[in-house]
């Protein structure tokens, strides 16, 4: 890990959109190993409440997927991460790094709660997103920062 001096943000945030504006946003913290889960219906143009959540996590790296030219929803959000958020890294994973599936089984391997206290087990359809976002964040930060989460030792909230 870099040495942020201890004061810094210390969320890595992952955020996925689909063509409804729906979107999924998971922040894991390096420092106390939780991740946080969200997923809404972005209201505003401007989108306002994602503005609101990356200023909140204030993340040192935002990770999304290939920005496609054909697809104006996540050119959206990559659009608000550039143009916003320039002092946090951006990486860019395939998309097949965002599989909700691949989410579930993680947050149902590693959540230290049972995910049905979450709710996440049976409405995960509908969780989608914010699962595949939480795939994207996990996957990232074992290939690049290498910390590695064991089975039953992160804390998942999910908002």
């Amino acid at each position: 890990m870099e040495d942020d001096g201890g004061e810094g943000s210390s969320f890595l945030v992952s955020i996925i959109e689909n063509r409804a504006k729906e979107v999924g946003l998971a922040a894991f913290d390096l420092r106390s190993a939780s991740l946080h889960l969200s997923q809404y219906i972005e209201t505003s143009s401007l989108y306002e409440n994602t503005k609101t959540l990356l200023h909140f996590y204030d993340p040192i790296v935002i990770i999304v997927p290939p920005n496609k030219s054909a697809s104006n929803s996540t050119s959206a959000v990559t659009e608000l991460v550039d143009r916003f958020y320039g002092s946090a890294k951006k990486a860019v994973l395939s998309r097949a790094c965002f599989d909700d599936t691949k989410g579930a089984i993680l947050i149902k391997n590693l959540a230290a709660r049972d995910p049905s206290a979450l709710g996440l087990d049976t409405y995960y359809k509908q969780y989608y997103l914010c699962l595949a976002a939480a795939a994207a964040v996990l996957k990232w930060t074992e290939a690049e920062k290498g910390v590695v989460v064991t089975n039953h030792s992160l804390s998942v909230c999910a908002t």
